[in-house]
């Protein structure tokens, strides 16, 4: 069996998204878009597959595991290798848990080795655990003896010797923000973490500004570090989408990114991306992507809305200026524009649209009150009458 060495540059496409689940046509056509860009990897982590995170310990079906080879096989056709993730974090019993302990056939573990040796039978490359995105209440359910991060890295050592190969985790720190939540966590997780495990993090934030020369981690973990990279992310705003270059990325080797789950939005986004890895990030190169894709020149007016995350700034860093030909743009969007990633693009540009009227006091008190969710239509009409 082919495995992911520590030797090469590992760069690809993370279906770990909230929100959205891909079809395997679609996966099938990411694979493509990978092996065009000369990307390599495919890191299958869906919140939304009810077996890989909420009800893990439920086997996939047949007719999923076919489904599940035949995407595995085109990818190795394609030179895609494929991680395959399993989230048992939310209900996973640590008790009796260590390295020496026999694997009981009842055990949580027993579950997680099988399903991880399933996946691999049918055809991924490498195995994943994720126990990212749990509530904090580990001592509670397992007392205060030994920390969390000890046990979360006996589980994935425990993991990567019954597979007999290295594995890739993604702990429940997987960014500095998250840090004050559990003090202790990675450095009592790399006391004892095979250094052989490949470890995700975001970076200084879950979404974060700048991933070049970040160097935080790689002074706690002495493990190999790929960056989870949420840049293109919206699933925790999901009225929003940005599209823009991809900056603060420059002279990154490991980083996967995990966008939108939008198809024709994620081809595009790896498209944008590859250009950083070719040393050709710039607004030039970028509007040659979006003119590939079919993005009319009218987005050129107001792709000030859709460049990049906020990234916590409060206030916004400046002021948007906003002009009738704004308005104009939009309208050609919404109503002239079709095609497939129009109609991905479509609600976030209405969305848009209502917020500059908002804004700029042109939307009427009914259609507020028509378009908007009621405790933000209530605050809205408030305002107006204060």
């Amino acid at each position: 069996m082919k495995k992911i060495t520590d030797k090469k540059t590992i760069r690809g496409y993370i279906e770990g998204y909230y929100g959205r689940l891909l079809s395997w046509e679609n996966r099938e056509r990411i694979i493509k878009c990978l092996y065009k860009n000369n990307m390599n990897t495919y890191f299958y982590a869906p919140k939304e597959d009810i077996n890989h995170r909420l009800c893990w310990k439920k086997n996939y079906s047949k007719n999923w595991r076919l489904n599940f080879r035949k995407f595995t096989d085109i990818s190795k056709k394609h030179k895609i290798d494929i991680i395959a993730g399993l989230a048992p974090g939310l209900d996973f019993n640590f008790k009796h848990l260590n390295e020496k302990s026999k694997i009981n056939k009842n055990t949580d573990f027993k579950v997680l080795l099988n399903k991880a040796k399933q996946l691999l039978n049918d055809g991924a490359t490498s195995i994943a655990l994720l126990l990212d995105d749990i509530p904090p209440d580990f001592k509670n359910k397992f007392g205060v003896d030994v920390s969390e991060g000890t046990y979360h890295a006996i589980l994935a050592n425990k993991l990567s010797k019954e597979l007999g190969q290295s594995i890739f985790f993604v702990p429940r720190i997987y960014a500095d923000e998250l840090i004050q939540d559990e003090p202790f966590y990675l450095k009592e997780l790399s006391k004892i973490l095979d250094p052989k495990i490949i470890m995700f993090y975001c970076g200084k934030n879950i979404v974060s500004k700048n991933l070049s020369n970040y160097k935080l981690i790689k002074t706690t973990i002495q493990n190999r570090v790929i960056f989870w990279d949420n840049y293109y992310s919206n699933d925790y705003c999901p009225r929003r989408l940005f599209i823009g270059p991809y900056y603060g990325r420059e002279n990154i080797n490991d980083v996967m990114i995990n966008p939108t789950g939008l198809i024709k939005t994620d081809l595009l986004i790896l498209d944008i991306c590859a250009n950083n890895f070719r040393g050709q990030n710039n607004f030039r190169e970028w509007s040659k992507v979006l003119k590939i894709h079919g993005v009319p020149k009218q987005f050129n007016k107001i792709k000030k809305f859709f460049l990049k995350p906020d990234f916590g700034s409060n206030p916004p860093e400046k002021k948007i200026n906003v002009n009738s030909k704004d308005f104009q743009a939009l309208d050609f969007l919404l109503w002239k524009w079709k095609g497939h990633l129009s109609r991905e693009w479509y609600p976030f540009i209405f969305g848009l649209k209502q917020d500059l009227q908002i804004s700029e006091k042109l939307l009427t008190s009914e259609r507020k009150i028509k378009t908007q969710t009621v405790p933000l239509s209530e605050f809205l009409i408030k305002g107006e009458v204060e």
